[in-house]
């Protein structure tokens, strides 16, 4: 209890090792399977079978020729977002509202720390958290590339890795910053589950369905091109649209946190 991040860390030990395995698994697994998808074009028939509008489920076909753009189009821009999601809800409500409802937020507050410190505190661990997950996938990802013995620019994997974590500092600082805010679980988990589902499903039919483009700038994962990425390009507005969402739900959480009861 002198260390509250160190603690907090100490904490979510399991949650941490369990979620490292799993995304560097992920991450390795995709790897292996890239002469799979690079040679076989049973694929291009599998795309031509599709409807229109759940082709964006699979990406353009010429992103799977590189090994760059197959990460990006493959991993980074289908299977990332969805593990993300869960990852950033589950951490998020765990450190917020899970731990008021059990009376823990409680007890801190009792402690010779003031409010902001302590939400401030939480908010790091879910930074180094994200942090340890996105350096996890990247790790599987080079555990890979040595199995099918391919190479790859580690500045793919920086750009990519950079731009994922902060896709999930701002989906969890967002669902983190409500429950800070209101302390109130349902509303929470229910906010979380509607912006990642939400965003998911606008960013992946918007390219075939005409009446969601519009709505297509209010989805998180708009902001997260990961073939573009792939290919060397990361336009500094999606960096900064990042950064305002953690920043206005961060300055939120503390400015409610520190006025109203905690049960």
């Amino acid at each position: 209890m002198h260390n509250l991040f160190l603690k907090t860390l100490y904490d979510k030990r399991s949650f941490i090792l369990g979620w490292v395995l799993g995304m560097a698994f992920i991450g390795y697994l995709m790897t292996i399977f890239f002469p799979a998808f690079h040679q076989d074009n049973g694929l291009d028939q599998l795309v031509k079978s599709l409807p229109p509008a759940f082709k964006g489920l699979v990406g353009n076909l010429d992103n799977l020729k590189e090994m760059s753009t197959y990460l990006g189009s493959q991993l980074f821009d289908v299977r990332m977002p969805i593990f993300l999601s869960v990852l950033t809800i589950l951490l998020a409500v765990g450190l917020s509202v899970s731990e008021e409802d059990k009376g823990q937020l409680r007890t801190l507050i009792a402690l010779p720390l003031s409010r902001t410190r302590i939400l401030l505190t939480k908010w790091v661990v879910i930074v180094f958290i994200c942090l340890f997950a996105t350096l996890a996938t990247i790790v599987g990802i080079e555990i890979g590339l040595l199995t099918i013995h391919e190479t790859l620019d580690i500045m793919v994997l920086i750009r990519l890795g950079g731009m994922m974590l902060l896709l999930a500092v701002a989906l969890a600082t967002a669902i983190f910053g409500i429950g800070m805010a209101t302390g109130k679980r349902g509303l929470t988990t229910a906010v979380g589950v509607l912006i990642t589902v939400g965003s998911f499903l606008v960013t992946t039919f918007a390219p075939s369905v005409d009446w969601l483009k519009d709505y297509e700038k209010f989805s998180f994962l708009h902001y997260f091109p990961a073939p573009d990425i792939a290919k060397g390009t990361i336009d500094p507005v999606n960096v900064v649209v990042y950064g305002a969402i953690t920043i206005i739900f961060l300055v939120i959480a503390v400015l409610f946190f520190r006025r109203r009861d905690v049960r």
